[in-house]
């Protein structure tokens, strides 16, 4: 019976303990200074390494430039093909347009000549039927 109390109480107690926790001690510039002056080495070590890590920038830097730039050559290539596929589909639909039409006024012709043929004009009937390619 105890035992439960126990562990509600120890569950309960648990986020207390974990919010009392000590802050980090805070630095101070003086404090800073303190520690370099009385590792002059350390100082020589930070120096280096803020060096390489200036010129790491540098690379990192140059390196972002050629992708950004090879990213804009890219997309400027894709946006060049997509306007070149839309004008070609644009020219195909223009082309489909007009073999209809031509194929819509043949086919009337010919209409016209099955009537004609069908009155009993056979200058009509013996004529070909008509091609669409001639009304392009």
């Amino acid at each position: 019976m105890f035992r439960p109390i126990l562990i509600g109480a120890a569950l309960i107690a648990a986020p207390v303990v974990a919010q009392t926790t000590a802050p980090a001690p805070a630095t101070s510039p003086a404090a800073d200074a303190a520690a370099t002056e009385t590792a002059p080495e350390v100082a020589a070590a930070n120096r280096q390494v803020g060096a390489m890590a200036s010129f790491d920038n540098g690379a990192v830097t140059a390196v972002n430039a050629a992708n950004a730039a090879r990213y804009q050559a890219d997309v400027r290539r894709y946006r060049a093909a997509m306007r070149a596929r839309r004008q070609t589909i644009a020219a195909d639909a223009a082309l489909q347009a007009d073999r209809e039409r031509a194929y819509a006024m043949a086919m009337a012709d010919w209409r016209d000549q099955v009537a004609a043929c069908k009155r009993g004009r056979t200058r009509a009937c013996r004529m070909p039927s008509p091609n669409p390619a001639n009304y392009m």
